[in-house]
This record gives C-alpha cells, structure tokens and sequence, in this order.
C-alpha cells in the first residue's frame, strides 16, 4: 500500500498542521454487502458526465460490479459500471429496457488479483471514454450504439447488481475509495489531476463525493455525501452485513497541503498568502531546481513555472478571487487570492 495524505486542516499565521488521513476505504466481501443511495433526480444523467472512483479487487475471474443504478425487471436500466474478467466495462441504455443497451469495453485487461487503479469513466451523446491511473486507455463498442441515457427511479448502488428477479448478483470482492461523480464531462487533465487530490466538496459540477473517512463500522451505517451542492440528500447507506473499513489503496502524490509550510521538510514557504496577486515562492534548498504549477479548484493548469533560486516571483493578479493550489515539486500549497 502506498501512503495517502489528504487535505489537511487550514494553516494560520505560519503555522504547519499536516494531517495525515486515515486512508479510509470501503471493503467489500464479494457476497452479502454493498452501499444505497435512495433514487434521487441528481444521479439520473442524460449525457455529459464523469464518474471517478479508486477500486482495488481480490478477485478478477467473472463480474465484479462497482456500481450501478438499473433493473431490468421494470425497464428501470440506466447505467452500470463493473469490471469483467479483468477488463473495465461500461454499460447503459436509452429507454430502459434490457434488451437494447449498449456496453463499452477496455480492448486489454487492466485487473489482476489484488491490483489497484483509478478508474473514471466519461459518458456524453456520442463518445464514452474510460481512464485507468489517469490516461484514457483503448476502448471498444461491444453493443448497441452511442446514446443519451434513460433515467431511472432505482436507488444508486455500490458493489452490487439488482437481477432481473430481483435478487442481488455479481457482488464486488475488493475496496472501493475516493468516489467522485459530476455532472460534466471532465477533460484529461482534470481526470489525472482530481485522481491525486481529494477535494474540499465545493467544486463546480461536483454532484456526489464519498472518501469513506472517519466511519464507524456497524449495519447499516450512512455514507455521508461531501459534495456541498446535494449534501445529505445523496448520504448513502450500507447493508446489514455492512462493508469492512479499512486501509485504502488510493494515492495521493501531494504529501503536503498547506498555506504556508515552515517544517525542515518542506520545498518551500509561499507568502504573503492570502494575497491580492503578488506571491513569493523561498525555497529551502538554494540549488533546487523544481517545476512550480498553479491550478484551480477544478484541476486546470493556469501557468507553470520554473523555480531554480531562492527566491520566485509569481504574479496571479489577473487571477479571479478564489483558492489555487501550487504545486511546488511534491509540495502543494493552498494559496488563496482576494
């Protein structure tokens, strides 16, 4: 397992408080437990959405289902994501009924027994595009034909499908993490970017965000949604034999997150921050030479530049009001502009 640091707490007045997250992530059994969400309006997408999660399985031969929101016994079919004998599948329909769904599948296998990825899969009108780790990989149109999807009034499911007597089918053995759904079409860059970021909930066309931290294991326990635009009304709830929480595979590269880091072990120290547009960027080691980067919430590269002495000047006074994250080598620094 590869160490994962989440956003930390806020930095005040120069003081360094890097928290290290619990790495919390969902397991599930591979036959009695998954994850609900009540029908809810927000998850039935026509087009033009993107759907990200962490998944680690334990087992690969057969059908492992991530999530999905379908039944075929009543034409309530939307969408379903799972894995299938190693490879990444994608299934939807446009008017419900079983019988005339389309499927997308990853050309090559991408799961072996306990191997871990990021999966996002990216679904509009005309085009669906699934990423591992980051970089969208080779796909193929198995069934049916590129189309809107049907909305459907079945609850959102995780590591579960809903057959069509009704019986649960294909339970997912292995974690699932850092679950990210909205309701655009992310670009590349955005996609590789949110992959190692956690987020702070507020993000535009952010719909529904579990990262599965601070739970306490129990039947049926609430998933609190994180995603400030739907809130509680996206909670999630377990099953009775409930998924076990434990050490999550995610990875997220940015081991530190603050507004201005003072620690020996630091890259630099980032001031004055906040800032009406003028930042200075002190490395601690004189002869560094690092990429600096600047994004916004959203994962977009503003500008990129290269600090090689000891001191930087980066002007964001054209920038909007907001919060940026610099990335300085394997630091990042939350900077805040006004």
């Amino acid at each position: 397992m590869i160490k994962t640091v989440l956003l930390s707490s806020i930095f005040l007045l120069g003081f360094q408080s890097v928290v290290n997250a619990q790495n919390a992530a969902l397991s599930f059994n591979g036959s009695a437990d998954y994850i609900e969400i009540t029908n809810a309006d927000q998850l039935n997408f026509a087009s033009n959405f993107t759907i990200e999660a962490w998944v680690q399985l334990d087992k690969t031969n057969g059908t492992n289902f991530i999530l999905s929101k379908s039944w075929c016994g009543n034409s309530e079919y939307a969408y379903t994501f799972n894995v299938v004998d190693g490879k990444v599948r994608w299934g939807w329909n446009n008017n419900g009924n079983c019988n005339f769904s389309s499927m997308v599948e990853t050309t090559n296998i991408i799961y072996n027994p306990g191997d871990c990825h990021h999966l996002a899969v990216s679904h509009s009108s005309s085009m669906v595009k699934i990423y591992v780790d980051g970089v969208e990989v080779p796909t193929a149109l198995m069934l049916g034909n590129y189309s809107n999807i049907a909305p459907s009034t079945e609850p959102f499911r995780l590591g579960i499908y809903k057959g069509l007597n009704g019986n649960f089918l294909y339970f997912m053995d292995g974690k699932i993490d850092e679950l990210k759904i909205w309701n655009t079409i992310r670009t590349p860059q955005q996609v590789a970017f949110s992959m190692n970021n956690a987020l702070l909930g507020n993000e535009s066309n952010l719909v529904l965000y579990f990262d599965f931290e601070n739970l306490i294991a129990g039947s049926f326990i609430t998933i609190p949604n994180k995603a400030n635009s739907t809130g509680a009304s996206l909670n999630g709830q377990s099953s009775a034999t409930s998924p076990l929480i434990e050490q999550s595979c995610a990875v997220i590269n940015n081991l530190n997150v603050s507004e201005n880091a003072l620690s020996p072990e630091a890259v630099a120290y980032v001031f004055p921050n906040p800032t009406n547009g003028q930042l200075t960027i002190q490395l601690n080691d004189l002869h560094s030479k690092v990429a600096c980067s600047l994004y916004d919430v959203q994962g977009n590269l503003i500008m990129m530049k290269r600090c090689d002495a000891a001191n930087t000047n980066l002007d964001i006074s054209t920038l909007a009001n907001g919060v940026y994250y610099l990335n300085i080598g394997t630091q990042v620094v939350k900077v805040v502009k006004h």
